[in-house]
């Protein structure tokens, strides 16, 4: 297997000698063993700056997540409640643990890129009395933001709650005066800044709540307080340890102690986060986190623009010359990380660097050397290049046909997005709950003159919100700029009329939005979508006439069927889309997993549509191109 280093937060890039530990068999019960883990133990308390007469030390068999589903299903009692504290995917994981658990608890968020605020958790506190545990990430391993424990710590011990924190990702890193500060759990794995193997994590604790736990957890194997019991006596632990991890984090202790602790280590990795932000800014490549709140562990960065940038080839790129990097988390924008700790030196960070830019510089030589596949891109309107996730229409549908005494749901509304509006009209009444509805409110069914007057008023609705739905969605502007620099023509198509476009395109205009050309149903004999007629109107303006050099860009299912009878390469585009059917706020505050489960449903509609490429965000398009 090809050797490569680990430029990720963990598992990380370890010492021959940390690997070599594992090539010796040790039997659990074994005394010299034994007197491992309680060494190790003892020395992690050193690490913390505790006392031993205060704290203990329980390690745990698993991942970090099973020690931090230990310490909340054994700390939070049927009497207590958790406040959570998350801007990351895993403050949102304690969440799902208490979900599951049954534990009683209130989710604080914040945005990816904001930490916590200690003045929010002190005012949800006095809202709150009820609460009675407070639990936040240290660094959040998905931006590589470092939270601000000391505020917060203060304002929860000064209330008297237990404070959980989860330093999976900075503790050995990052000096942690646990015992200064008042924290009550602190959790953190083998496998992170104590450059161990992944295998087992480790809970810092002070005895007094930890004796609160007795009788308390959920799970047979994650009690905290029973393996500590029997891990107190002698060392042993309660159910069969992972004796090969165990001796490599006794080695990876031993080194640490030996470049000089915490402070020396905290330095390397400071310095080679500070080297990374650095070499990569003068490639145009920009932090996602504030310099204020970057923590030394992981740093997670923007795409870079212009370059028809593909993670996947970069990553495969940089893999096949010794080094491994993570693709992001953060899922309101494209981002991928870096970690900077483990046996990592500046000479790697300035390696990994020349690598990325070579890779880039590739790139851009390749485009400029190479024809592009299409001569023209054909885009939408709403929801796809201006008013993010397709609200002007939508809400003028919703509104006349409630006038009609009819309230549609959300869904019935954009299900025919894209189309002519009568049409639009004419499908929603076709559907059998509004048929239903018509006839059971009018006693008779829906006639065309009915669809007549529900269209008039729609069409007149839709002319009062216009104006205030022209707003050019992210990214447009750039992705537009760099495919007329590549000799792209651009298009554009719409379900809107000539009156409602007349509006859209000088408003659109005024904001950096300019296509070539645009179409509407009106200048196709009232044909419009899924009908191609607006399509070959665009290229008959545009002078093209091989519709396997043109692109079609949507955002409904009505674009895509357009764009595929027009025989085009047809892409769809999630975020902003009216098949997703959010505005931007709604959708930053929806947590991972419901960005990617929405995300998901949006994609296999367009592929069930037929096309032929699904694209996160509109610059995805010049993957394409």
């Amino acid at each position: 297997m090809p050797n490569y280093k680990l430029l990720t937060p963990g598992p990380l890039t370890t010492t021959d000698t940390v690997k070599k530990e594992m090539m010796f068999d040790h039997c659990t019960w074994d005394e010299d063993y034994k007197k491992i883990t309680q060494e190790i133990r003892s020395g992690l308390l050193k690490l913390a700056r505790v006392s031993e007469d205060t704290y203990t030390c329980v390690l745990m068999q698993g991942s970090g997540t099973f020690g931090v589903e230990s310490v909340l299903t054994s700390s939070v009692g049927a009497d207590d409640r958790l406040l959570i504290a998350s801007n990351g995917a895993y403050g949102e994981r304690m969440a799902d643990i208490a979900e599951h658990a049954g534990l009683s608890y209130i989710l604080y968020s914040e945005t990816y890129d904001q930490v916590p605020s200690a003045d929010k958790i002190q005012k949800l506190l006095n809202e709150h009395p009820e609460i009675t545990h407070v639990s936040m990430v240290h660094s959040e391993t998905t931006s590589g933001i470092l939270n601000d424990i000391a505020s917060v710590a203060g304002v929860v011990k000064a209330s008297g709650r237990t404070f959980i924190v989860d330093a999976m990702s900075s503790f050995g890193g990052v000096d942690i005066p646990a015992e200064e500060l008042g924290i009550d759990f602190i959790i953190s794995s083998a496998n992170k800044c104590i450059q161990g193997v992944p295998g087992f994590s480790f809970i810092i604790c002070r005895r007094d709540c930890l004796a609160a736990c007795e009788g308390k957890a959920k799970s047979l194997s994650l009690d905290l307080y029973d393996q500590w019991k029997t891990m107190e006596k002698d060392g042993k632990w309660r159910f069969t340890s992972p004796t090969h991890v165990v001796l490599a984090f006794a080695q990876a202790m031993r080194e640490m102690e030996a470049e000089g602790g915490i402070e020396a280590r905290h330095q390397r990795y400071t310095s080679n986060n500070r080297l990374l932000i650095e070499l990569m800014a003068e490639m145009g490549i920009r932090p996602y986190i504030d310099s204020r709140h970057q923590g030394p562990i992981i740093t997670t960065f923007f795409y870079p623009e212009n370059h028809a940038f593909s993670f996947d080839e970069m990553y495969h790129y940089i893999k096949e010359r010794g080094y491994a990097i993570y693709p992001g988390k953060v899922t309101d924008a494209d981002t991928f990380r870096i970690g900077n700790i483990g046996e990592i030196y500046e000479e790697d960070i300035r390696r990994l660097c020349a690598i990325i830019g070579e890779f880039l510089n590739k790139k851009i030589q390749k485009r400029e050397k190479s024809h592009t596949a299409f001569d023209a891109v054909i885009f939408d309107w709403a929801g796809t290049t201006v008013d993010y996730g397709c609200f002007a229409p939508v809400q003028a549908f919703m509104d006349a046909f409630e006038e009609f005494g009819i309230v549609p749901t959300m869904d019935e509304v954009r299900a025919p997005m894209g189309m002519l509006k009568i049409d639009h009209v004419r499908t929603m009444l076709q559907m059998e709950r509004l048929t239903a509805e018509w006839e059971r409110i009018y006693g008779r069914p829906f006639t065309e003159e009915d669809v007549y007057q529900v269209y008039q008023l729609s069409e007149k609705k839709i002319l009062e919100n216009v104006p205030r739905f022209t707003d050019v969605k992210p990214y447009v502007t750039e992705t537009v700029e760099t495919l007329r620099g590549m000799g792209i023509k651009i298009g554009s198509t719409t379900g809107y009329t000539d009156e409602m476009m007349e509006i859209v395109a000088a408003a659109a205009a005024t904001k950096g939005y300019k296509p070539d050309c645009w179409f509407s149903p009106d200048s196709v004999d009232r044909k419009g979508r899924p009908n191609p007629y607006m399509i070959f109107r665009n290229m008959q303006f545009l002078g093209l006439t091989d519709v396997r050099r043109v692109m079609k860009v949507g955002d409904t299912v009505s674009d895509i069927r357009e764009g595929k009878n027009a025989g085009l390469f047809t892409v769809g585009v999630i975020e902003g889309s009216s098949a997703m059917g959010l505005s931007r706020e709604e959708f930053k505050a929806l947590s991972p997993k419901e960005k990617e489960e929405r995300s998901r449903k949006v994609r296999q509609m367009y592929l069930e549509a037929g096309a032929d490429a699904v694209v996160t965000d509109i610059r995805g398009v010049l993957e394409y191109i």
